[in-house]
């Protein structure tokens, strides 16, 4: 089982590292090809969030259910069994984190999708601007999640590596804003 856990775990970070690589790469690029890579990096950020979301919220109804998960280690240093499991830290307004994570980092896909049909519509400041606030918003959440799992869940400090991947997917998200308003700015668009 633990080889299974280990291949998600290692696509979610090829995701992570594939989309920095194309995110990088398209910072040397001038013009609509090294924003369309810009575009195209957030978009496999804020997939890598939805898949990963996804799955700490099926480790959470897992936990739920039957007290225990074969989808992910339950004790040590890197395990998400504590964190996921914990319904005093694993909720927003009594949704679990999870659920959160796929509603925002679809909204996310929704903005970036739209850029990335139309780079250069009358609506593109807009929404690079609408991205960036949403980054910016994601940011705080990510602080205190990393807090909670560190310093506040029974037996912390703990780290959950799936909940590490979404935070970095939300991070790249917001870099990749960041680059956009940056192209905007400098009409290097």
């Amino acid at each position: 089982m633990m080889s299974v856990l280990s291949l998600e775990l290692g696509i979610f970070i090829l995701g992570i590292l594939g989309a920095s690589a194309l995110l990088q790469k398209s910072r040397q690029e001038a013009g609509s090809d090294g924003t369309r890579g810009t575009i195209t990096a957030g978009l496999l950020f804020a997939t890598v969030g939805i898949i990963a979301s996804g799955w700490t919220w099926s480790i959470h109804n897992s936990l739920m259910k039957s007290g225990s998960s074969s989808m992910c280690a339950s004790e040590g240093l890197v395990q998400c069994g504590s964190v996921i499991g914990d319904p005093q830290w694993n909720s927003l307004f009594g949704m679990p984190w999870g659920v959160v994570g796929i509603a925002s980092f679809g909204a996310i896909f929704f903005v970036l999708m739209t850029l990335y049909l139309d780079q250069n519509a009358k609506r593109t400041p807009q929404f690079v601007n609408y991205l960036w606030y949403l980054g910016i918003a994601g940011l705080p959440f990510v602080a205190w999640l990393v807090v909670v799992e560190l310093l506040l869940v029974e037996g912390a400090p703990h780290i959950c590596p799936y909940c590490t991947v979404i935070h970095l997917s939300m991070i790249g998200v917001f870099v990749s804003s960041h680059i956009m308003r940056g192209r905007r700015a400098s009409s290097t668009w």
